[in-house]
């Protein structure tokens, strides 16, 4: 099922003595702000060097910097990263990491290690699965200015050093025939042909997940494909069809009778599908056969995919073929074919696409096989994508050449969609814009001579997300205003309503005083009064330690106001959510596949929130909108569960729940809901998102007032 080799560590560098143009060989530096590499003779801990990284600057979008070493798959049990490491700098945080890939695992310290310290020695554990590892990272993340030194680093496996550890793989993952690309060509595409192909990737999807030779690693699957497609494509009839699809399945073996195989469970939320057999009108001999391998199908965890933490798929050893810039129509298709399947067995919520998912695979096919160049196969995967309808799902990995057709030019303030309407909401650098008066609460009606709503006609099939609150805070955020030109032509409306026309300059970003979702907390409490009488929360940059303070604080508070239109820094949902509940009280729970039978999905126990001592006695106003999403909606769900709880604001973005990491050929890659999320009553969550108890949006008299309303009206409520 497996064998071995010893790993060549020749450049393993854990105590950072080599050193080739200031960087330490072996490792990698990466951050969007300026950092300054040195081999630093003078303060290290052992040997003649240290590494020193000096961050002068940050990057106030992406302030985060990493010094990684990338590992292959191991054997062992348990690996664990130990060095010492100094840090200079009152905004200087930091913490050692190992991540296991495909998101498998994320260990770092508990609490990051903060402003100035002295050499100290840090050390953590993480568990191995080899048959599910496609690569180990260990190092350090760091964010905001300072210096930081590393020395002494050294990683063992099972007690033993890592040079001596062997490294884990699958047959599977030795077969290199078709690494140079698939030598498949497709003709022109009839009908009959796209529907040939369409089945062709269900009974690969089938095949993967559920017969034993392939879940024991025997095959690459993806090669296997190309072997088998030349004669495919060559096809004249359903029997001639059926027949060479049986011939494939039986080459891969004898399938033993399954003893603890069971049917799909009556309760199960979501139900294997296998009606495309009848659909396809396959022949007796091949739905025989199929029925049989479904009836004795593999068990448990598999080459291709396993289970994550809270039973979420990791999809273990897909390979994303980075080497390839154009992939060509042989990957392509194993890109749509691998999302496809995904989708239809481990995806939570595939019953809820706006798009029948059993319709989309046959619909994609045409575009993805004639996507030539990197940009169209980049526009081909991202509106597939799109069809997934979770905000959680976007060309995340990639996508350069879509970026690159986008524009990497910015205007220098921002827009936003408020009661229906493209809205500056902030100047992002004023002295950009020079003698043009646009001003907060301006409404843009054209841009470049379209109305604003033919640019969402054309852009929106393009921009993934639950619902369309979350839609348009990236369309509006990110893409609407955005170019390769120098300058746009922009058509406005000024608060006196009169219509004005002006040539917007574009910068790069780096030029920009812009933000994302929400402006940056650094430096600033996450807790603080707002009067006498009510505390204010925003999970924005809480820290774990902060919870046990909000609680000493405000307990004689008449009300606390919580902001989660943010994505939280550290995980409350039980740290504060105890705080305001009385008893034990469910407010969660989820959905997951039952591995032993892809496709089905069963609802797992409520998770329950535990009271912690004396709980709150006043009001508690939750903020939440379009910004407020996975993590955020989680603890939303939370706090919500309390007894003296409201929730106010708007449609949040309708993606909860952890997620599982897809790669796809060509180095693109995605993510997509792994979990179903719903309330203790059934309730569904996943694109409604956390509906408030108490609607309230902005509006655009608010923003040129510069007026928060929902904090404005979560004070009213307490004050009542």
């Amino acid at each position: 099922m497996s064998w071995t080799c010893i790993a060549q560590e020749g450049s393993a560098n854990y105590n950072f003595e080599t050193f080739e143009e200031g960087q330490p060989v072996g490792w990698s530096v990466d951050g969007e702000s300026v950092f300054i590499p040195f081999q630093d003779f003078e303060n290290f801990k052992e040997g003649k060097s240290a590494f020193r990284l000096e961050m002068p600057e940050t990057d106030k979008a992406n302030p985060m910097f990493v010094i990684t070493k990338i590992l292959p798959a191991y054997k062992g049990k348990k690996l664990v990263l130990s060095g010492y490491i100094k840090t200079e700098g009152d905004d200087f945080q930091m913490t050692p990491i190992i991540r296991v890939d495909p998101t498998i695992d994320f260990v770092s310290l508990p609490e990051n290690v903060k402003g100035t310290t002295d050499w100290k020695k840090y050390e953590l554990t993480v568990e191995l699965k080899p048959e599910q590892t496609q690569q180990i990272v260990v190092g350090t993340y760091m964010l905001g200015k300072g210096t930081i030194w590393l020395d002494d680093f050294k990683v063992t496996i099972d007690g033993k050093d890592i040079a001596t550890a062997e490294i884990f793989k699958f047959p599977a993952a030795e077969d290199n025939a078709f690494d140079k690309g698939s030598q498949v060509v497709f003709p022109s595409l009839d009908a009959t042909q796209i529907d040939n192909l369409a089945l062709l990737g269900r009974v690969w999807g089938f095949l993967k997940y559920h017969h034993p030779a392939i879940a024991q690693g025997k095959y690459n699957w993806d090669y296997e494909l190309f072997r088998f497609l030349p004669q495919y494509v060559k096809v004249t009839s359903s029997k001639q069809r059926d027949a060479l699809l049986l011939q494939w399945i039986e080459q891969l073996g004898m399938v033993k009778l399954c003893d603890t195989c069971t049917e799909t469970s009556k309760e199960a939320v979501l139900k294997p599908n296998l009606n495309w057999m009848d659909t396809y009108k396959l022949s007796d001999e091949l739905k025989h056969k199929i029925a049989y391998i479904y009836a004795n199908r593999v068990q448990g965890e598999q080459y291709y995919v396993s289970s994550g933490h809270y039973q979420y798929a990791v999809f273990a050893n897909e390979l994303s073929y980075e080497q390839m810039e154009i992939p060509d129509a042989g990957f392509r298709l194993v890109s749509l074919y691998r999302l496809w399947n995904i989708m239809q067995y481990y995806m939570p919520y595939r019953d809820i696409t706006d798009r029948n998912w059993e319709e989309v695979l046959a619909a994609h096919i045409q575009s993805f096989i004639n996507a030539e160049d990197r940009l169209a196969y980049e526009l081909a995967t991202v509106q597939l994508i799109a069809d997934i309808n979770d905000t959680h799902a976007d060309l995340w990995q990639g996508g350069d050449a879509l970026a690159q057709h986008r524009g990497e030019h910015y205007a220098p303030f921002r827009v936003e969609f408020i009661e229906n309407q493209l809205v500056v909401t902030d100047i992002y650098n004023p002295e950009l814009l020079k003698d043009i008066q646009i001003e907060r609460g301006d409404r843009v009606t054209h841009i470049n001579q379209r109305s604003i709503n033919q640019i969402l006609d054309s852009i929106s099939p393009f921009h993934p997300a639950s619902n369309r609150s979350a839609q348009l805070r990236d369309i509006s955020l990110f893409n609407i205003l955005r170019t390769n030109e120098n300058q746009v032509q922009l058509v406005y409306l000024d608060k006196n309503n009169k219509e004005k026309k002006a040539v917007i300059p574009m910068f790069p970003k780096s030029e920009l005083k812009s933000y994302g979702w929400f402006k940056s907390l650094d430096g600033e409490p996450s807790y603080r009064f707002l009067n006498e009488e009510i505390g204010y929360v925003t999970l924005g940059n809480i820290q774990d330690s902060d919870a046990q303070k909000i609680k000493e604080t405000f307990r004689n508070t008449k009300g606390i106001v919580i902001d989660i239109r943010n994505y939280p820094t550290a995980f409350m949902p039980f740290a504060l959510g105890s705080y305001f509940v009385d008893q034990p009280t469910p407010f969660v729970k989820f959905t997951s596949v039952n591995y032993n039978n892809p496709g089905e999905f069963l609802f797992m126990d409520p998770i329950v929130i535990e009271p912690d001592g004396k709980p709150y006695q006043g009001k508690v106003v939750v903020l939440v909108d379009e910004r407020t999403q996975s993590s955020a909606e989680y603890t939303a769900m939370a706090f919500r569960a309390g007894r003296n709880v409201t929730v106010i604001g708007s449609q949040t973005a309708g993606a909860d729940g952890n997620v599982s990491q897809v790669v796809l050929p060509g180095g693109l890659g995605t993510f997509i809901s792994g979990l179903g999320v719903y309330y203790p009553n059934g309730e569904p969550t996943q694109r409604i998102g956390i509906i408030p108890d108490i609607e309230v949006k902005r509006t655009i008299k608010g923003v040129r007032e510069q007026r928060d309303e929902l904090l404005e009206k979560a004070i009213e409520l307490i004050k009542k």
